[in-house]
């Protein structure tokens, strides 16, 4: 006689609940980080086409291809990029760029730099057309490498000389230099380089504007503050800057800017304090806030940009945490609100992205904080010292940036 074989359904639902969700996870995964691969390629041809269009039609150009930082987070990408251009911009020498390599899809192919910094790829030279402008036999290779804080000078000597093609075959922005008092020399031209070369694409702009739009935010609504909640993957890494008596990076190093840091004052020689202003406390981010919500009593709506993600939950209970205390009546009065509490607060996760637009989120982020009446940021993260020297080279104020 055959075996019967029953189903227990109190077992299997579950389970088929669960295979319900882990699908619709998938698929929602898939749909909103696969990149716009049309978008991609068409920039590919279109920036090999403008290269073409410019070495054909100028003949005197000198040219300059640097070893640059690659697969690390957009804004330490981004970061050397610009810092990169200038310093050829300022030698006479036309910029051979290179795509963005994307780390959270671990490619090596990288997209296209045009695709988020189309001030950069404007007048420079894709590197798909550099054999062709530059044959290897023409090509002189030169390290950049100075032992002191002269490094900046010390590059622009070398660049300044007569060979029309240089590669550059070491990397000079490491951050030994970014955390010296050797950026500080870079800062007067870098400033008024941004305000003339910075610019988004459109897309990246589109997203902004729809941000602002859908969250009711200046212009399209109500003044804001953005707070830069910079955690992830921060708290070891922070633990290893105090190890090491790290300070703070780039333009968060800057005297101008001193004034914006959080008391009390860094000391690299003191574990706590590198952590302090590395990984502050809740209690300390909320200090901060409260400094400038008294300042400027009429913004009443903060904005939140924050490195939560499936891999980084707790930093959404770090985020409604804050939430729940900068809404909080009691909490306001205590600290001297003029206006009472926040009424509104907004997060990265209510950026209303699109198919095929998460590589673009990390820009909004920064632009969303450059837009802000007021900005808090960590001294430690290239994205927080990019908007403050983004800020400042928009004509921005000090008093408007804090430093926690």
């Amino acid at each position: 006689m055959p075996a019967t074989f029953f189903i227990n359904w109190r077992i299997v639902r579950p389970l088929l609940f669960i295979c319900f969700l882990v699908t619709i996870s998938l698929y929602y995964v898939y749909y909103t980080f696969k990149p716009p691969t049309a978008l991609y390629n068409d920039l590919f041809v279109s920036e090999t086409q403008a290269s073409k269009d410019l070495i054909h039609n100028e003949r005197g150009n000198r040219y300059v291809k640097f070893n640059q930082l690659q697969g690390a987070g957009f804004n330490n990408q981004a970061q050397e990029i610009l810092l990169y251009h200038h310093l050829a911009l300022q030698t006479s020498r036309v910029y051979v760029y290179q795509p963005l390599i994307w780390r959270p899809r671990g490619e090596t192919a990288g997209v296209p730099l045009s695709a988020f910094l189309p001030g950069v790829t404007d007048n420079s030279v894709s590197d798909s057309v550099f054999d062709e402008v530059c044959p290897p036999e023409e090509v002189v290779h030169v390290k950049l490498r100075a032992n002191d804080l002269d490094q900046w000078n010390h590059a622009k000597t070398i660049l300044n000389q007569k060979d029309r093609c240089i590669v550059v075959d070491d990397r000079i922005f490491n951050w030994a230099f970014l955390e010296s008092a050797g950026t500080h020399t870079i800062w007067p031209s870098f400033q008024k380089y941004l305000g003339i070369h910075y610019k988004w694409s459109d897309i990246i702009l589109d997203i902004t504007n729809r941000t602002q739009t859908q969250l009711q935010l200046k212009p399209a609504g109500e003044p804001y503050m953005a707070l830069h909640l910079r955690r992830g993957d921060f708290e070891g890494h922070c633990e290893y800057l105090a190890d090491s008596r790290k300070g703070f990076t780039t333009w968060a190093t800057l005297p101008v800017l001193q004034p914006a840091v959080f008391p009390p004052a860094l000391d690299t020689y003191n574990h706590s304090s590198v952590v302090e202003h590395c990984y502050p406390t809740l209690y300390r981010i909320l200090d901060a806030v409260s400094a400038q919500a008294r300042r400027k009593p009429h913004l009443r709506t903060l904005h939140i940009i924050h490195d939560g993600a499936w891999d980084h939950p707790t930093v959404y209970l770090q985020f409604y945490k804050l939430a729940e205390a900068l809404k909080n009546e009691g909490w306001a009065k205590d600290q001297d609100w003029p206006s009472g509490p926040m009424l509104r607060i907004t997060q990265s996760a209510h950026t209303p992205i699109a198919r095929g637009e998460r590589d673009f989120a990390v820009c909004v982020d920064v632009e969303m904080a450059r837009r802000a009446e007021v900005f808090i940021g960590n001294p430690y993260s290239s994205l927080s010292t990019q908007v403050a020297a983004l800020r400042l080279g928009d004509g921005g104020q000090v008093e408007d940036i804090t430093f926690v």
